[in-house]
């Protein structure tokens, strides 16, 4: 009979910390490299930014979310790589985060993978928050002020309404972004497996292992805390990497053997 559950996160906390012996060093210059890299030049940022007024500041929160898209996203999924061939038994230099800059076609699958991840996140939650906005827009007195005529009495019995729809819609549109959380795990899992593919394996995994993702989120929220003191990042921060590579790694693999067995089932009902 096929093991239908996916380990448990104790289980997935003890083969990372398995994994991690003897490589402890190497494991936590990999993991503090993205880590590092944002808060000095969100320090930069934010010192710059004290200079400037008014519209400036958006220039240096712009400029910020460039360095995220173009710098700091292809070091975070070089350090998942790094994580995902570690608990696989490799034995990579910490400078392996920077592996997505080393051509102009891995730079460009990692730019490609952060795309269609924020295109699949806000398309999710503009869609489920749609009927909150067209609430809104019912509900706002400027849209009866632009039209010339009085704001009906009826609109004011939507603020419920509206407060139940935008709830509604948060937890709608996280639910679906839940089934994209494998795509970085299999990005850099195949170089060469097209990211809409990747895309719907996550999509199909994700079915039965978002459960167990949201349990060892749970589990590791105390070191979550623990973490925005920063300097036990030295110490959580290859944790987290590496329960993400590791989850990834046992949900692919049970979702495999999934298929296997219903295929040879499906075999021997036919003969």
């Amino acid at each position: 009979m096929f093991p239908s559950r996916i380990p448990t996160s104790a289980v997935v906390k003890s083969t990372v910390k398995a994994s991690l012996k003897g490589k402890g060093v190497s494991a936590t210059l990999a993991a503090l490299t993205p880590f590092c890299a944002y808060l000095l030049f969100y320090a930069l940022i934010s010192g710059f930014s004290m200079m400037l007024t008014g519209y400036l500041v958006w220039v240096a929160v712009a400029v910020l979310a460039i360095f995220f898209m173009f710098v700091l996203h292809p070091v975070i999924l070089g350090a998942l790589r790094y994580f995902w061939r570690l608990t696989d038994g490799a034995d990579d230099s910490p400078s392996e985060v920077f592996y997505y800059f080393g051509s102009l076609f891995l730079y460009k699958r990692a730019l490609k993978c952060i795309l269609l991840m924020l295109f699949k996140c806000f398309t999710a939650l503009f869609t489920c928050l749609l009927p909150y906005l067209i609430v809104s827009v019912l509900s706002a007195a400027w849209v009866y002020q632009f039209l010339g005529t009085e704001m009906p009495l009826w609109v004011a019995g939507l603020a419920l309404v509206q407060s139940f729809l935008r709830m509604v819609g948060i937890f709608a549109g996280l639910a679906v972004i839940s089934r994209y959380y494998l795509l970085p795990a299999i990005t850099v899992m195949d170089d060469d497996m097209l990211l809409l593919e990747a895309l719907h394996i996550s999509v199909m995994v994700s079915r039965r292992s978002v459960s167990a993702f949201l349990g060892v989120i749970v589990s590791l929220l105390g070191w979550g805390l623990l973490s925005l003191f920063t300097a036990p990042l030295i110490y959580t921060a290859p944790l987290f990497f590496g329960c993400y590579a590791v989850h990834c790694r046992y949900a692919l693999v049970n979702y495999n053997l999934s298929l296997d067995f219903y295929a040879k089932d499906n075999f021997n009902t036919a003969f």
